[in-house]
C-alpha cells in the first residue's frame, strides 16, 4: 500500500524518484532536440518516449503523420548512426493538443516576469539554508548565488 501521508519538500526532494524522473525528462529533452535536428517538420511534432528500442514521436495532426512516416526509415537511419545505435523503429502518433499548444504560445503573453532576486531575499535564503538538509541546503544556496549574478 502506498503511505499517502503529508511529507516535506526536504523528503521529496531527497528522494531518488524525483531525480529520476527529472534525469528522465532531461534524456527526453534532449532526444526531442537532435530528433528535431534531423526532420522537416520539427515544429510539427516532438519525442514523446523512447523505450525498449522504439522511439515514439506525437505530431500535431494526421497529415504531418503521415509526412513522418513518409522518411520514418531514411530517419531510422540517421538515428542508429549518430544516436541511437539500438534503436529498431519508430511510432508516430497524433495528438492534436501539440497543434493546440502551438497557437497558444504564439499568442500568449508571459505569465511570470522574472525578477531579479534582492539581496535581502537572497540573505533571508542564506539563513533559511544554514538548518536545512544537505541536498535543500545546496538549492537554497544555488538560489542565493542568482542574486549576486543578476547585479554583477
Amino acid at each position: 500500500m502506498r503511505d499517502h501521508r503529508p511529507q516535506t519538500a526536504a523528503h521529496l526532494l531527497d528522494s531518488d524518484g524525483l531525480t529520476s524522473i527529472q534525469q528522465r525528462a532531461a534524456a527526453l529533452s534532449k532526444l526531442d532536440s537532435a530528433v528535431k535536428a534531423h526532420l522537416n517538420c520539427a515544429e510539427h511534432c516532438r519525442v514523446s518516449n523512447y523505450r525498449q528500442g522504439i522511439l515514439i514521436i506525437e505530431t500535431a495532426s494526421a497529415a504531418w503523420s503521415m509526412r513522418l512516416n513518409y522518411e520514418r526509415y531514411q530517419l531510422i537511419t540517421k538515428l542508429r548512426e549518430k544516436l541511437l545505435p539500438k534503436l529498431q523503429d519508430i511510432e508516430v502518433k497524433v495528438n492534436p493538443t501539440l497543434a493546440a499548444v502551438a497557437m497558444r504560445k504564439q499568442d500568449k503573453i508571459p505569465d511570470i516576469i522574472q525578477k531579479p532576486i534582492s539581496d535581502v531575499a537572497a540573505q533571508h535564503l542564506l539563513a533559511t539554508a544554514e538548518n536545512a538538509p544537505n541536498k535543500v541546503k545546496a538549492c537554497l544556496e544555488r538560489l542565493a548565488k542568482l542574486a549576486k549574478k543578476k547585479t554583477s
